[in-house]
């Protein structure tokens, strides 16, 4: 498929069809002086900055101007241990499946339908939901697109009219983490208009994760073209532990102790046990058990100091970690004798 760019010479259309984006950014870069006259008020004018025709490649919170209210976009520097990708596993089949979708939006044009897909992952913490929205958003960037990261709905929703208003075309990814905590703070409307494409908001993807499935309303996970496919995200299994673990241990390490040794530990706490190993020098043994107490359980603050590799702290302890919110003798006794009320 080809497309012509402004000089009026032919582009490889790519993976989205839209022509080359990467060579229009790059084309972009080079702006170094103001182009353009903004419009203040009918007859009032301001020279602007550098103009752009494409919002750059990225991951972008979006906030509010306090000055004109209009939607402000901060590139994010998404950074992250580096990422397997495993060949096993609902993960594989979801990639491939977001992959499929960006290239059918002629198909979804045909018979009259928004060329837009819902995803929402689901399970326990650490079993790899934020594996697989960094997979997603790596290859959407990767490809030239853009990853909208909702905060406040109310400004992401104002945030996704203007962007299609200057973009009409542009593949957009927009990621919910941990959905449940985004509607506990600021409700479901804002969001729901968002999922129903109120905005009438064309070639998008939205993907949201939850560790409690169970706290959304049934509008939320149960409405097709809200979320379309809604998936249950478990713990490697041991071939996926065997292929995550062989790309990271060095060749010295015994591959199937390891694999062994690791049944029952999540994504998260495999990268722990690597980290608590290799790096810092604990024994793999004590490193799994730790894992597996911490994974198993939910310790108070009488179990301070008795969780870890010794009562001083280390990897896996569970202690001071920040503002020193220990619930010892010393925080709890008050500064001041209290006051009686009169």
């Amino acid at each position: 498929m080809k497309g012509t760019n402004d000089e009026g010479r032919k582009v490889d259309e790519g993976v989205w069809g839209i022509g080359d984006i990467k060579e229009l950014l790059d084309a972009e870069d080079k702006v170094t002086k103001p182009t353009q006259w903004g419009l203040v008020t009918t007859d009032t004018f301001k020279a602007l900055g550098i103009t752009r025709k494409l919002l750059p490649s990225g991951a972008y919170n979006i906030t509010k101007d306090n000055n004109d209210g209009a939607p402000v976009f901060f590139r994010k520097d998404v950074k992250g241990d580096k990422t397997i990708r495993v060949s096993e596993g609902i993960s594989p089949q979801i990639i491939k499946e977001i992959h499929d979708f960006w290239r059918k939006g002629d198909v979804f044009k045909k018979y009259g339908f928004l060329h837009s897909r819902g995803y929402l992952l689901y399970g326990n913490q650490g079993v790899g939901k934020s594996c697989i929205v960094q997979q997603v958003m790596s290859d959407a960037i990767a490809d030239g697109g853009v990853v909208f990261i909702c905060g406040n709905p109310a400004f992401f929703n104002l945030g996704l009219k203007v962007f299609r208003q200057t973009e009409p075309n542009r593949p957009l990814v927009c990621v919910f983490e941990d959905i449940d905590a985004i509607i506990r703070k600021y409700g479901d409307d804002e969001l729901l208009s968002i999922l129903d494409g109120a905005n009438q908001v064309d070639r998008v993807l939205n993907i949201a994760t939850t560790n409690f499935p169970e706290n959304l309303n049934k509008r939320i996970i149960s409405r097709p073209r809200r979320f379309d496919r809604v998936y249950k995200i478990e713990g490697p299994n041991e071939n996926t532990r065997r292929e995550y673990l062989a790309s990271k241990l060095p060749k010295s390490e015994k591959l199937n102790l390891w694999v062994k040794k690791t049944t029952g530990i999540s994504f998260a706490g495999l990268a722990e046990t690597l980290i608590s190993v290799l790096c810092l020098g604990n024994s793999l043994d004590e490193t799994v058990r730790v894992l597996k107490d911490l994974e198993n359980g939910h310790p108070n603050s009488q179990d301070f100091g008795n969780v870890g590799f010794g009562k001083g702290g280390g990897a896996g302890t569970t202690g001071d970690i920040e503002g020193n919110d220990r619930d010892d003798e010393a925080t709890r006794r008050p500064t001041s004798a209290p006051r009686s009320k009169s």
